[in-house]
C-alpha cells in the first residue's frame, strides 16, 4: 500500500468514525425529544445546539479537507472516479443543505423553548433524522471508495511482483 493510500485510509477513518459518533450522538438527542423527562426539551435542545455547531465548523473543514485531498486520490484510483467524486461532490453540498435546514429549524426550537409546538418539534425531529441517515450513508459510501481503491492498489502491486518473479515483501 503506497503513502496516499494510507493517507487517505487514516483520513477516512478516523474522520468518519468520529463523525459516527457524533451522528450517534445526533441520534440519541434527537430521540430524547420525544421523551423529554422531568427536564422538558432544555437539555436535548442544549445538546443539539452543541451538535449543530460541531457540524457547523469541525465537519465543514473535514468536508473540505476531503474535497481538496481524497477526491483527487479517488478520481486517480478508480475507473469510475470522475462520476463518484462528482457523486461525492454533490452529497457534500446536500450535506450542507441538511445541516443548514436543521440548524434553522433548531434555531426556532431554541426561541421557543418554553412553549415548543408539537409541529416545530416534529419538524426538528424530521430534520435531525433526515440529516443522520444522509451522514450515515454519506461515510459508508465514501468508506468503501477509499476500501475499494486501496483493495485494487493491493493487486495491482501483487500482480506486478507476480510479473517479475519476485514475491511481495512480507
Amino acid at each position: 500500500m503506497n503513502v496516499e493510500s494510507l493517507a487517505a485510509l487514516n483520513t477516512v477513518e478516523q474522520d468518519h468514525q468520529l463523525v459516527l459518533d457524533k451522528m450517534r450522538a445526533l441520534k440519541e438527542a434527537v430521540s430524547c425529544l420525544l421523551e423529554p423527562g422531568d427536564t422538558g426539551p432544555r437539555r436535548a435542545l442544549d445538546r443539539l445546539r452543541d451538535l449543530n455547531e460541531y457540524f457547523a465548523t469541525h465537519f465543514a473543514a473535514h468536508l473540505e479537507e476531503e474535497e481538496a485531498t481524497l477526491f483527487p486520490f479517488l478520481e486517480r484510483c478508480n475507473p469510475a472516479g470522475p462520476e463518484l467524486v462528482a457523486r461525492l461532490r454533490q452529497e457534500h453540498g446536500e450535506i450542507r443543505r441538511k445541516r443548514e435546514e436543521f440548524g434553522n429549524c433548531l434555531e426556532v426550537a431554541s426561541e421557543l423553548e418554553d412553549d415548543l409546538p408539537r409541529q416545530v418539534l416534529r419538524d426538528l425531529l424530521d430534520y435531525g433524522w433526515d440529516l443522520w441517515e444522509f451522514l450515515d450513508h454519506h461515510a459508508h459510501l465514501e468508506t468503501q471508495a477509499v476500501h475499494q481503491c486501496i483493495g485494487r492498489s493491493l493487486l495491482e502491486d501483487v500482480s506486478q511482483h507476480e510479473g517479475n518473479g519476485s514475491r511481495p515483501q512480507e
